[in-house]
């Protein structure tokens, strides 16, 4: 760092006239010591021993950035100082160099150029914008009024926006370049005199036929006036759209003020789809919409429920944008109608969890309320009970009167069961005949109190157009938590307790009983013992005796099956028959009994007879007619000796097809029987479907002839009825002789019963073939 007494006292010469002394401390410019002349002159003010923070900023600031820089370096250092006088600014160059000192504290000698760069700040400004800059004279009449305004200064945004280059606009009149029409002047007239500044737009068309755009914005400095324009044509063409998409789309529409709310602009969807006009809508707030009382603006997707001008309510999902309208903040909002939409939701929802024959809940939905129960019960210890009902006789009615009457039953079932629970309790259809009750919180004896009310209610006749139809009820009941705690358990000892009840005999209730699961059990022990018996060759065939009116001479056996348990010893065929039709086991087991019997019959003497029962299981096999065929093929018994005995049911589920098979089994030569006539419901119609040939009294009414008149009328009449079509009528049960001489009194061709013969194996039916019938027997 050269030292002050070389420099300044020894090198410095013509330079000291444009410098100055600074006094430093803690290394920063602190004071001016003394200046010379060019750098007072400069400076414009006396400078000698002055502290810095007295100068202006533009010279202050500059002298200390080279303090801190030459005394850190202890090199020369340079700054720029720009000063502002009457709009130019001057800009000098500053060099400052470091200076040791005897007394220790480091000096600092800086020097001004000699010349500065001046720069018009004003043109700078305006050419550092791509808005339109002017300033505009006003020319006066002798009066004093403006009649016009020249341009004194432009910049070239100016020039661009009136597309025109800078020099040959400088000096033009206002209303050369801009249509008097659009009233600039008169406009640009009222600044002159105010202190406030003017904003307006202007339209103004240009030769290509197209409009510019203008924002102006004026302010009045003595008679100039300073105009800034900004081209605002895409803005405009940006509105120009947003108004076209608003006004013409098909969605509801609006703007709302945010702060109040009320609607300051709709769209013509909104004005349609609400039913209010135009004004009546700006009359309002987005809250006189809303059905609810709370209100506040929503967030995208959100469900609302709008009041229309009719009144109706509507289900929308609003979305909603903020933005500036009309220099304000406002809400955009666009509402979707979604009422229809979540009609169909919602049917589509009832249709999935509710019965659509009875509008009751379906299964689905009975398994989540009663889970929705059981969890209750967890959390509470509240009870319940589960009550599986299954309609006793319904399939004949179905089946006998068709479908639609049926439907018909169902829904009065449904109607009738619910007309005998409380609110809070549910039923629900699981499907077909079988429904299902959910009683909440029941107290003592309720549970059976509501059982027995649903069989009362099924115990009446249900009308079906001009026929009364008799049906009823089995009940089964679990309760919780006794019975179970979870669903499955419920219901499966629920179904438990049903299937008893059926088995009882229908139309009563009974309560899940611990013994059930054993009884299950052995039910389920005693199909599979059924299978075993099946398979080792256990079953067999029984032979009873069909026997003539006239000649009491045997004419035929009716095959039936039994069963010796090893271990029980007779199992009745009421009891393992209907379990092999539930299983299907049925079919193979008809197969061998059509095998057995018509090789049993083959060694007896013609014309003698077999006669074969066939379950209505065994119409669902469509193997059926062939087995038959093969069965005739195998023993060689001649087709007229093979009696097949249907029973009305036969006829009742898929008649056509069953009526069909029925036909196709004539077709091969044997005859058809109907057994059981006069138990069903339209025993007399199936007469006019299928020709029978033997029609089969039941022993029902056989066993009270002599005894109850309706039973003997009955009997009286389907004998007559079948001497009138042709048809061979037998008498089942005849037990008495009594009973025989009514039948061969009111003539009755064939007879059978305990009277001539009970059932037997078949070395034993070959015997009485021979000689004439034991009627003590």
């Amino acid at each position: 760092m050269p030292g002050y007494d070389a420099v300044v006292l020894g090198r410095l010469g013509r330079l000291a006239d444009r410098c100055a002394l600074v006094a430093t401390r803690e290394g920063r410019a602190e004071r001016i010591l003394w200046g010379g002349t060019g750098f007072r002159d400069w400076f414009e003010d006396e400078i000698r021993d002055r502290p810095l923070v007295q100068m202006p900023d533009e010279i202050r600031r500059p002298i200390e950035e080279i303090g801190i820089a030459a005394l850190r370096t202890g090199e020369p250092a340079g700054a720029r100082c720009d000063r502002i006088t009457d709009g130019v600014v001057t800009t000098w160059n500053l060099v400052g160099v470091p200076l040791a000192n005897g007394s220790g504290t480091p000096l600092l000698l800086v020097h001004v150029d000699s010349e500065g760069v001046r720069t018009e700040l004003m043109q700078a400004m305006f050419g550092a914008t791509g808005q339109g800059l002017m300033a505009l004279g006003a020319i006066r009449e002798a009066s004093g009024a403006v009649a016009d305004f020249k341009i004194v200064a432009l910049n070239q945004g100016a020039a661009e926006i009136l597309g025109r280059p800078v020099a040959s606009l400088q000096w033009q009149r206002l209303g050369d370049l801009v249509p008097v029409r659009l009233g600039v002047t008169q406009r640009l007239s009222g600044v002159l005199g105010c202190a406030d500044r003017a904003t307006f737009e202007l339209a103004v068309p240009r030769a290509d036929r197209t409009t510019l755009h203008l924002k102006v914005e004026a302010q009045a400095i003595g008679d100039l006036v300073a105009v800034a324009m900004t081209d605002v044509g895409d803005i405009k063409a940006r509105e120009a759209s947003f108004r076209f998409l608003f006004e013409s789309n098909p969605l509801p529409m609006w703007l709302v003020d945010q702060d109040s709310a009320r609607f300051v602009a709709v769209n013509e969807a909104a004005v349609a789809h609400y039913g209010y006009s135009r004004e009546a809508f700006l009359a309002r707030g987005l809250q006189d919409l809303s059905e609810a009382v709370a209100f506040s603006f929503a967030r995208d997707g959100r469900l609302h429920r709008h009041r229309r001008a009719d009144g109706s309510l509507i289900d929308v999902t609003l979305f909603e944008r903020s933005l500036a309208f009309e220099g304000r903040p406002a809400v955009l909002g666009a509402a979707i109608d979604v009422t229809e939409q979540r009609r169909a939701e919602a049917r589509i929802t009832h249709m999935a969890h509710h019965d659509a024959l009875t509008g009751l809940p379906n299964r689905a939905l009975f398994t989540t309320r009663l889970a929705e129960v059981i969890a209750e019960h967890a959390r509470t210890g509240a009870g319940a009970a589960l009550l599986c009902l299954d309609l006793d006789k319904f399939k004949l009615v179905n089946d006998t009167l068709g479908h639609p009457a049926g439907d018909t039953l169902l829904r009065a079932v449904a109607d009738r069961i619910t007309a005998c629970l409380h609110g809070e309790d549910l039923v629900a259809r699981l499907g077909g005949d079988e429904f299902a009750v959910l009683l909440r919180t029941p107290y003592a004896g309720t549970v059976s109190a509501v059982a027995g009310r649903i069989i009362e209610a099924l115990s009446h006749p249900v009308r079906l157009g001009d026929r009364e139809c008799q049906i009823g009820v089995s009940v089964g009941i679990a309760c919780l938590p006794e019975h179970g705690t979870d669903s499955d358990t419920l219901l499966r000892h629920a179904d438990l307790a049903l299937y008893r009840a059926k088995a009882d005999g229908g139309c009563i209730a009974h309560y899940f009983e611990a013994a059930m699961d054993s009884w299950d059990r052995s039910r389920r022990r005693r199909e599979a013992d059924l299978h075993e018996a099946f398979a080792r060759g256990d079953l067999a065939l029984a032979y009873q005796p069909v026997v003539g009116v006239r000649s009491r001479a045997i004419v035929g056996f009716e095959a039936l099956l039994r069963w010796h348990h090893p271990v029980e010893g007779a199992i009745p065929p009421s009891e393992f028959v209907p379990l092999a039709e539930e299983t299907g086991l049925i079919v193979p087991i008809g197969a061998w009994v059509l095998r057995q019997a018509c090789a049993e019959a083959s060694l007896w003497a013609d014309p003698v007879r077999i006669a074969v029962n066939l379950s209505p299981v065994q119409f669902r096999d469509p193997g059926l007619v062939a087995t038959v065929r093969e069965a005739l093929a195998l023993s060689g018994l001649a087709p007229h000796r093979l009696e097949l005995e249907v029973t009305e049911s036969v006829l009742l589920a898929a008649s056509e097809a069953n009526v069909a098979t029925l036909h196709a089994l004539r077709d091969l030569g044997v005859r058809i029987a109907m057994d059981d006539f006069g138990t069903g419901y339209c025993s007399l119609s199936y007469l006019q479907k299928f020709p029978f040939d033997k029609i089969k009294i039941d022993r029902s009414f056989v066993s009270r002839l002599g005894e109850d008149p309706h039973s003997t009328a009955i009997v009286q009449a389907v004998i007559g009825l079948g001497a009138s079509l042709g048809i061979v009528t037998v008498a089942e049960g005849v037990e008495t002789e009594v009973q025989f001489a009514h039948l061969r009194a009111e003539g009755c061709e064939e007879v059978q019963g305990y009277l001539f013969g009970r059932p037997i194996p078949a070395p034993q039916a070959v015997g009485p073939i021979r000689r004439e019938p034991d009627v003590a027997a």
